[in-house]
């Protein structure tokens, strides 16, 4: 049996020379040819290409693009197999054993491919190697044997290597050569070998390097327009676009069961199947049903399985409520009048404990604002999702449990000024909202109080504690309470207080309180009780409130005492603490020592030991010269680079005493140093004593009329006074 195996070259020598010699290191052991076809290379490749013996060559006079240099070499082939090949690949040991294996394995197989370093569709996997040395030891390792069990059914399979029976490529037909010169042609070759009755496999045993778009990433712009071109082609041929194979994968690995679960799963929206049959392959006895309007994607779809559904109305008329286990969708509808109503018939076709796990499309992504200025934004994108739009939605469809995940994107370098400045004009410190592209989205229809009682059987069994302390915390701490009510436990006091325990525990000493409270309720003499109310407050930070709930303790032993003892000396430390403060302000107030009793509140600033709200504060009780101390330490914190928290201070300074004229000569100064031009004047026109240094500054800033400065909103936010 002959494979021939077929390479469209384009300059590039190098790479085809290592594809060549790597071919015939590591395939000897099979019957093969290699076939290169080239689309008129103006580098050495001809006269290299020439002299090579083994090398069935063709030389195009033009560069005629890869879909037409591909069918050129099958055209002249005479093996039973045809094995496209990009020339930036090198392949490696047992390569084309472990491809053939799979290919043969079944009359049903038509195509094969190996995984990769560089691909996209999911065909690449994470690599260790570092040179071409380390990669052919990583993949020795890799495809030591063929595995059945890392074959993996596909919708497509990339191009850069696709090995398929001569049989099926006759009967389907050659590469389709209106993608020329390149792209979405082995998209369009894939679904006519699927369409034909056969199937196509990922072989997870078989890895080749591949460099990856040599010939097209030197002109991405250019790249990019073929890319559009070319998916409108595919569009016309076939009624859907080429992006309806996608494989949400993302949200398979949200599923929670196991791979042997006999399980009804929906997709709305499954285009032509691709996640579909990725769930098949993670879940092989789930039963998976598509719902996709687009009946040329749906057609292809039906050939992963048969139930597949033009419209949501079709599958409640064929199907009863509760009949599925998980419903996934990658795109949720848009948000209208309708929102709730829809995610309501998603509800009732789920099960008592079904899942429902969908993708919302962000609506406040920095690319969607964009097109907001602009005005180019899409009717469809308007509908997109905000944060509060899905807690508010899903809750009221009945959903609980509700998950949501924000899942974001690369950023291009010339947006990150732009999200910048979006982040300062909503107060906010991190651009992450913005990055946000789609929220992950995952709720639960349960039967709320028999999921409770599961989730409190877990705790008193230390079975999965982390997460049922987790999801009950997402649970309204009276519907809990009301649980354990009505379940009449003979140790109900006992019980309130172990669940109490797991949230202290597990850092969320807050939701303890409910609990303790009916404990305490129920019991105002039991001492558990008492110590966790205690301990609560404590790991709260109320430690006096600590101490009062301790020394209601009738039994005092020496535990008690321990942490009586502990959280005095806390107590103490903070006190002391808060008179050290004190000290240092008044001493800086009255000049005493003043210079090494600003270093020292500086120094407590910049280590967090204290916060501009305690500093405040104590001002404002004990201090009489407010306004003019705060001026003072807003100085001294721009001078000391302490920059966050200059203009809280100036706040401050100027809510005592608006009119401080010496809090609004040195305001005015900072902003102007900072570049903000028109906020110094609003300032500076509010000083009404002269001398140069005034002076000075009017003089410059009546000569900076003309600039123009974006402002630094987080300040001016600051500065709203």
């Amino acid at each position: 049996m002959k494979t021939s195996i077929v390479i469209a070259t384009y300059n590039k020598l190098e790479y085809t020379q290592l594809c060549i010699e790597s071919i015939r290191k590591f395939t000897s052991q099979h019957d093969y040819e290699i076939i290169v076809v080239d689309n008129h290379s103006t580098d050495d490749t001809v006269a290299w290409l020439s002299v090579q013996s083994d090398i069935k060559a063709i030389f195009n006079e033009e560069n005629l693009g890869f879909p037409k240099a591909c069918n050129q070499g099958i055209e002249i082939s005479t093996g039973d197999n045809i094995l496209l090949l990009n020339n930036d690949t090198i392949v490696t040991e047992n390569w084309l054993t472990n491809l053939l294996t799979c290919l043969y394995s079944s009359e049903e197989v038509g195509a094969v491919g190996s995984v990769t370093n560089s691909c996209s569709y999911g065909q690449s996997i994470q690599v260790p190697y570092q040179s071409i040395e380390e990669m052919y030891q990583f993949a020795a390792q890799f495809n030591q044997s063929s595995n059945p069990e890392l074959w993996e059914e596909r919708l497509k399979l990339v191009g850069y290597c696709m090995l398929m029976k001569k049989q099926v490529l006759d009967e389907v037909g050659l590469l389709d050569e209106r993608f020329t010169p390149g792209n979405y042609e082995d998209d369009d070759l894939s679904l006519r070998i699927k369409l034909a009755g056969y199937k196509l496999y990922l072989c997870k045993d078989t890895f080749i390097h591949h460099f990856g778009s040599v010939s097209f990433r030197k002109d991405a712009e250019a790249y990019n327009k073929l890319l559009r071109t070319n998916q409108d082609k595919f569009l016309e041929k076939w009624g859907f676009d080429p992006e309806r194979a996608i494989i949400y994968n993302g949200l398979v690995k949200q599923i929670e069961a196991a791979p042997n679960d006999s399980i009804h799963i929906l997709e709305i929206g499954s285009g032509c199947g691709g996640t579909l049959l990725y769930i098949k392959n993670q879940f092989p006895r789930a039963e998976v049903y598509g719902v996709e309007p687009n009946t040329f994607a749906a057609k292809v779809a039906g050939k992963v399985t048969s139930h597949i559904y033009l419209s949501l109305d079709e599958v409640l008329d064929l199907h009863k409520e509760g009949f599925f286990d998980i419903i996934i969708t990658g795109n949720l509808w848009g948000l209208n009048e309708k929102s709730v109503e829809n995610i309501k018939l998603l509800q009732k076709l789920l099960n008592d404990n079904g899942q429902l796990i969908v993708m919302a499309p962000n609506l406040l992504h920095y690319r969607n604002i964009k097109k907001m200025i602009t005005g180019s934004i899409a009717p469809s994108e308007l509908q997109n999702w905000k944060l509060s739009d899905i807690e508010v939605t899903f809750k009221a469809a009945d959903l609980l449990e509700l998950e949501i995940t924000g899942l974001v994107e690369d950023v291009f370098p010339q947006d990150r000024e732009f999200l910048q400045r979006l982040a300062e004009m909503a107060g906010l410190n991190s651009t992450q909202p913005y990055e946000i592209h789609n929220y992950l989205v995952k709720a639960r229809k349960s039967n709320k109080n028999q999921s409770v009682k599961s989730l409190i059987n877990n705790l008193l069994l230390q079975n999965e504690v982390q997460s049922s302390v987790n999801k009950l915390a997402k649970i309204d701490a009276e519907a809990i309470l009301n649980v354990i009510e009505d379940a009449g436990h003979a140790q109900e006091v006992e019980l309130l207080n172990y669940i109490a325990v797991q949230f202290i525990e597990h850092r969320k000493p807050d939701l303890a309180l409910p609990f303790l409270s009916r404990a305490f309720e129920l019991d105002a003499g039991h001492d558990p009780t008492l110590f966790n109310l205690g301990l609560a407050m404590y790991t709260q930070g109320h430690d006096q409130l600590a101490l009062d709930w301790l020394s209601l303790i009738s039994n005092r032993d020496d535990k008690l005492e321990y942490w009586v003892k502990q959280i005095e000396a806390g107590l103490y430390a903070k006190s002391y603490e808060k008179h050290k403060l004190k000290f240092l302000l008044r001493r800086l107030e009255n000049d005493v020592e003043g210079e090494a009793s600003l270093a020292e509140l500086l120094r407590m600033l910049g280590n967090g030991e204290v916060t501009i709200e305690e500093i405040s504060q104590i001002v404002e009780n004990d201090m009489v010269e407010k306004s003019q101390l705060l001026t003072q330490l807003a100085v001294s914190c721009y001078e000391h680079e302490l920059q966050d928290m200059v203009f809280p201070f100036f706040e401050k300074a100027l809510e005592f005493d608006s009119d401080n004229q010496d809090a609004l000569f040195h305001l005015s100064f900072i902003l102007y140093k900072f570049g903000e031009f028109d906020s110094a004047r609003l300032y500076l026109d509010r000083v009404f004593i002269k001398n140069n240094e005034i002076d000075d500054l009017k003089q410059k800033l009546g000569l900076s009329d003309l600039i123009i400065v974006n402002h630094l909103v987080k300040m001016n936010q600051s500065l709203d006074l």
